[in-house]
């Protein structure tokens, strides 16, 4: 049997994270934990003193036995993982206040691919422009420009795809449809 060692894991994929958070539209690989490169994210993210969302199919009480966070509703929670991003449940996030801009939540999303919508992402950490498809649709691209119009208030969004690889846009990021 092959020992895995989580908290290096862990490091891995948090760097990766953050690689991709800070370039946005870079895309990294995820290293899976337990078959799945979305519960090593949440492994990663998750500890007891965050709270999480999750609306999807993956078996989540083996990572929530392993972090202990606290479960609570979209509008609260820190960390909200789902399968399929709507603008419903985007919507309902928190994006923190002038305060406390980190008490804002960070959505990570699976998708198939990063086939989908053509935008320009612009702002920092992008080379002045940075073409990319997303698999997002016109009123998402709306609602993430909105939510994230008054810095330093709003949210991060991460997508895994299926091949484990993840790229980020981040509250800095401007989305224009091309």
């Amino acid at each position: 049997m092959k020992s895995v060692d989580i908290e290096k894991l862990n490091r891995e994929n948090f760097r990766s994270m953050m690689n991709v958070l800070s370039m946005p539209g870079k895309i990294e690989k995820i290293e899976e934990l337990f078959n799945s490169s979305f519960l090593a994210i949440a492994n990663t993210l998750l500890y007891s003193e965050v709270s999480f969302y999750y609306e999807g199919k993956e078996e989540f009480e083996l990572i929530k036995a392993i972090t202990n966070p606290k479960e609570a509703d979209t509008k609260n929670a820190d960390y909200i993982f789902c399968d399929e991003l709507n603008e419903f449940i985007f919507n309902q996030g928190k994006i923190g206040t002038s305060i406390d801009p980190e008490r804002s939540s960070t959505y990570i999303v699976k998708c198939k691919n990063f086939k989908g919508l053509n935008v320009r992402l612009t702002g920092p950490g992008i080379n002045e422009r940075k073409d990319i498809s997303l698999p997002i649709n016109e009123s998402f691209v709306n609602s993430f420009n909105e939510k994230n119009s008054y810095f330093p208030l709003g949210n991060e969004v991460f997508f895994l795809n299926e091949e484990n690889e993840i790229l980020a846009i981040s509250r800095t990021t401007k989305l224009e449809i091309l």
